[in-house]
This record gives structure tokens, sequence and C-alpha cells, in this order.
């Protein structure tokens, strides 16, 4: 179980490593960094950081469910959807190379059973749930230079915690 402090310390492992892509915009425009390299290299650790056991395997599946082979996906189908299912609910997370646009939350209708859904670049993350007639409300935003600042309101949305679960029920319940 990752403590709240231990995440702290891992997210600025992984902005640091970030940085470095960051500087090379090179990198993503010319494709070498493909989303299926976001989500290994920078999401999942990320979401670990945040209490979800990335590793984990149980009767029922793993805590951390990536649905590969996508439709129409640009890097001949094999980008993960991710899904984050413990007792403390249920959490979608998409990932996109950045930079991430509006027309990427069209395509949000797909998650609307989730208790939030996280659409991510790495480098940006927006945090959603379903409001009026099925149209997704923004609750939370940030970019990668921002992480640690906010690692105690990242970790009160969509850590694998009581206190995430809570945080995401008060969410459900204000739709």
């Amino acid at each position: 179980m990752v403590t709240k402090q231990q995440g702290k310390r891992m997210i600025e492992e992984i902005v640091q490593r970030y940085r470095f892509v960051e500087k090379n915009p090179k990198l993503i425009s010319e494709r070498r960094i493909s989303e299926q390299d976001i989500t290994t290299k920078f999401v999942l650790p990320m979401l670990a950081t945040l209490n979800w056991n990335i590793f984990s395997i149980d009767e029922k599946g793993p805590e951390v469910h990536e649905k590969a082979f996508r439709e129409k996906s640009d890097v001949s189908r094999g980008l993960p959807d991710i899904i984050l299912e413990s007792k403390n609910g249920t959490v979608f997370v998409e990932v996109k190379r950045p930079p991430l646009g509006e027309k990427e939350v069209a395509n949000l209708e797909r998650y609307r059973d989730a208790d939030v859904i996280a659409l991510t670049s790495f480098e940006d993350l927006r945090v959603y749930t379903r409001y009026e007639k099925n149209k997704p409300r923004l609750r939370f935003e940030s970019n990668f230079e921002m992480y640690l600042a906010e690692f105690d309101e990242l970790w009160h949305i969509l850590s694998n915690t009581n206190e995430g679960k809570r945080a995401r029920a008060a969410y459900k319940a204000t739709r």
C-alpha cells in the first residue's frame, strides 16, 4: 500500500522523467512516443502513486484492466483504456497523446457508469463526472508541472483509498 507521502515522492520522480519528453516535442510530433508509451511510462506509474496496485491480480482479475485493441487507434489498434476497479469504486482513464483537445470529451460517453473519468496525456489531466443529460462535467484540471503541488487534491479525488471513494461518491451524488 502506497501512503500519501510515498506517493508524493514517486510522482516527483515521474514528473522529472516527463520533463525530458516535454523539452523534446519532436518525440511526440514525430510519433516516437506513442499513447502506449505514455501509458506504460507515465500514466500507470502515476496511478501507482495514487495507491492503485497496477500489478494486482485476484479471482476477479487485475485491479487495473487495460482494454486494448480499440477501434480507430493511431498506433495500430493497441491503445489501452484503463479501468481501475476495487472496493473503493471504479475510475476510467483514457490516455491520449498530447495535446489534449476538446474533441476527446465527446468520446467519454461510453464511461457513464464510472465514479469519475480521467482524460490524460500525462502532460495534462482532466477529471470528469457525468452531469445533466449525461454530459461530462469537469471536476479537476491540472498539468504535469502542478502534480506535485496539487498532489493532495489528486490523492483526494483519484486515490484508491476510503478518502478517494468518499470524494468520488460526493461527485456522483451532486451530478
